[in-house]
């Protein structure tokens, strides 16, 4: 059985956000908690993109030395894209493919949690996860300044512009419970800055509402929702493509992105970000509020010359900061060399594959997915 999710382990560590091998062995655990071994074998047969079911059956045979019954193939596939483990097409017939640990299985099980997942995920987060999470110059999420800290003499890109993004999107429009508030909840740590936890939000057709686990919202109770994450202190982190596939809305006490990062010497090279914060010493009153405020650590008060220090390693561009600073010496600064996310969440995968594989073993990806072959 060791050997069964060992495979499956292996398998998973070649997808764009692997997941690597500890020496505790605390990712077998967690593939135990999310398939059984009948369950592992399928997933064992599943890629990167998408396949129907036939090809899923033939890889069974080839990989098993056996066949499976077409129909209980797929009862074991809706029922693994049931309960939030791999990914489904939006339509019939459908076509099923790997979902990453995060973003992917982890999220997908929001309102389906339990202590046991949580601790879990801590335990491999810190064993080992978290640096394959962070590794490379190309993260899943960017941070996006709120609106209220952009000075009008610069011109804030559309990407990111949350505002004018759902604003002007054609795509459907959800809501989810956010799943790392849900699950701080669980062990005892409720989220100190929201008692609502609805603020994940989504974009486009969802598996999320098809679970019954999001539901579609007006556009307007969107932009509701960014003024609050703002006059909370949440943090917006948006999906890292032109084409947003969703907007996190994320507090230091509970997101497992920033709880994370802080943990590193210098957080803000993990991020991608395209503002930083700075502080006039002089126009500065030492009130503190932007220090309560600052979910990375970045800001710290000097009582006696009533003024506040900004570490601008730990600074990821948020903008919280500013927008309740009374003096006005916080400030939104814009870098001078600007990041252009991917166009959409496909490019931003294969971006993140290529940077980790090199580009001899990309066009070797390139050529398997193209046959029709798992990655």
């Amino acid at each position: 059985m060791t050997d069964l999710y060992r495979r499956l382990q292996q398998h998973l560590d070649k997808q764009p956000i692997g997941f690597p091998s500890t020496e505790s062995g605390v990712e077998l655990d967690l593939l135990k908690y999310f398939f059984t071994e009948a369950e592992a074998e399928v997933v064992l047969c599943l890629g990167l993109t998408h396949s129907r079911l036939w090809r899923i059956r033939r890889r069974f045979v080839r990989a098993h030395g056996r066949d499976i019954d077409e129909g209980a193939l797929g009862e074991i596939l809706e029922r693994l894209w049931s309960k939030g483990s791999i990914r489904r097409s939006t339509r019939s017939p459908y076509g099923y493919s790997v979902a990453f640990l995060a973003i992917g299985m982890f999220e997908f099980h929001v309102d389906d949690l339990t202590p046991e997942l949580m601790r879990l995920m801590h335990e491999y987060f810190d064993a080992g996860f978290k640096d394959e999470f962070f590794k490379g110059m190309l993260p899943q999420l960017r941070t996006s300044p709120h609106l209220k800290a952009i000075v009008p003499e610069h011109r804030i890109d559309t990407y990111d512009n949350m505002r004018h993004y759902v604003e002007h999107t054609d795509q459907k429009i959800g809501v989810a419970n956010c799943v790392c508030k849900q699950g701080e909840a669980l062990l005892g740590r409720p989220c100190t800055q929201v008692d609502d936890i609805e603020v994940c939000v989504f974009f486009g057709e969802s598996d999320y509402v098809e679970r019954g686990r999001g539901r579609y919202i007006t556009r307007q109770e969107c932009l509701d929702l960014l003024d609050t994450a703002e006059k909370k202190g949440l943090v917006l982190q948006p999906g890292n493509s032109l084409q947003a596939f969703c907007i996190c809305l994320c507090c230091g006490c509970c997101c497992g992105v920033l709880t994370a990062a802080r943990k590193f010497d210098k957080p803000a090279g993990l991020f991608a970000t395209n503002y930083f914060a700075t502080i006039d010493a002089t126009a500065c009153n030492g009130c503190g509020v932007c220090v309560k405020r600052c979910q990375m650590d970045a800001l710290a008060l000097d009582r006696e010359r009533r003024t506040v220090w900004l570490d601008p390693d730990r600074c990821i561009g948020c903008g919280l900061c500013v927008t309740t600073c009374r003096p006005g010496a916080a400030k939104l600064q814009k870098k001078e060399h600007v990041t252009v996310p991917p166009r959409n969440l496909e490019m931003l995968y294969l971006a993140i594959l290529a940077k980790k594989a090199g580009k001899a073993r990309m066009l070797l990806n390139l050529l398997k997915l193209a046959a029709g072959a798992r990655l």
